[in-house]
């Protein structure tokens, strides 16, 4: 209940001062820069089976773009934002668009908007799939596109050893968003890595996937990321294989940071000073990591923690705000502005 009243509470302040155009006057006390985070751009057909919640249409984007625009705002990379705050500088009139994982769709319909806007972003770039190696998430989601939530979680009951785990596949909430959220928690948290991936990968080709065949179709390659480049766009590095690095031994974390590193220096012939961690929750990645990221000579890395970020934020934990289809534009806009930064100094609130 408490939750649900923040949320209608947040809408209707975002509506207000939306409508009103009052948002506007907060900008001069921002004092942060709004880091977006997006994942899927339109909606081609080989990326049907990816979730809702990961997806952003064209028509949305230019109308966010737009109303940035309007306000003023200008877009800098990553790379470009920490440049600024090393100068002593926190732009009040700059947003940074990121995109993760590194989808065809990135160079494909994503590239051709940024183009037309004149705006820029930073990709973050998973190399395993050019590899021929898709991870676990792929196979679930290909997977629960194909035969639903239930029915997948019944499929991995039977296939896993622990009794608590066939119980809890097999009392998940009746409705499918629910399922699929309490589903994906217990593939992340409680089945062993090994075990996961095992299962999965079995279940993705009983029902007829191919790794190989998908990760072409699905993610960038190195000619893609070469123009991106070209164009000003940012490549970052987001692992080799997406793993919940906190659940990874020193050696682990050191084969996925530095071998998507190590891939993308060879595909752009340059170094990659910008880092996105798979998840990105604070409780995905862990002080090895960091270290790790230093010793590599990573200028940032961003989380999926909400927030704006300044001089004071630390530049290996950097915070971004979430937008994807069903995101309200008005609340978005809210908080680019700083107006929930502003009512949560004061009490109230209201911020992702």
């Amino acid at each position: 209940m408490k939750h649900q009243l923040k949320r209608l509470l947040r809408k209707l302040v975002a509506k207000g001062f939306h409508v009103t155009g009052l948002r506007s006057w907060f900008r001069t006390s921002r004092a942060g820069v709004p880091v977006l985070m997006f994942h899927n751009v339109g909606s081609p057909e080989e990326t049907d089976y990816l979730p809702d919640h990961m997806k952003v249409s064209e028509a949305k984007l230019r109308r966010l773009l737009r109303s940035l625009q309007r306000a003023g705002y200008r877009t800098l990379t990553v790379q470009q934002m920490v440049d600024e705050f090393e100068a002593g500088r926190v732009p009040g009139d700059a947003v940074v668009l990121t995109f993760d994982d590194g989808y065809r769709d990135n160079h494909d319909l994503l590239l051709p908007i940024l183009q037309e806007m004149g705006a820029t972003a930073t990709i973050y770039v998973q190399t395993g799939p050019m590899k021929g190696r898709l991870n676990w998430l792929h196979h679930y989601f290909w997977a629960l596109h194909r035969v639903g939530s239930h029915e997948l979680a019944e499929r991995i009951a039977q296939q896993v050893d622990r009794q608590h785990l066939k119980a809890d596949l097999r009392s998940l909430p009746p409705g499918d968003e629910a399922a699929e959220y309490a589903m994906k928690r217990l593939l992340k948290y409680e089945i062993t890595a090994e075990d996961r991936d095992t299962i999965l990968a079995r279940i993705f080709e009983d029902l007829g996937g191919t790794d190989g065949e998908l990760a072409s179709s699905v993610y960038l390659g190195p000619e893609e990321c070469r123009t991106l480049d070209k164009a000003g766009v940012e490549i970052g590095a987001h692992t080799v294989n997406h793993l919940v690095l906190s659940s990874l031994d020193a050696t682990q974390q050191r084969l996925e940071i530095e071998g998507s590193l190590r891939d993308l220096e060879s595909w752009l012939g340059h170094g990659i000073a910008s880092f996105a961690f798979p998840y990105g929750r604070a409780w995905d990645y862990d002080d090895e990591t960091l270290g790790i990221l230093r010793e590599l000579g990573f200028r940032s890395a961003t989380t999926a923690m909400p927030g704006l970020n300044d001089a004071q934020t630390p530049v290996l934990e950097l915070k971004r705000i979430a937008v994807n289809e069903d995101s309200d534009l008005a609340e978005v806009l809210c908080e680019v502005d700083g107006v929930y930064r502003w009512l949560d100094r004061r009490g109230v609130r209201l911020g992702a």
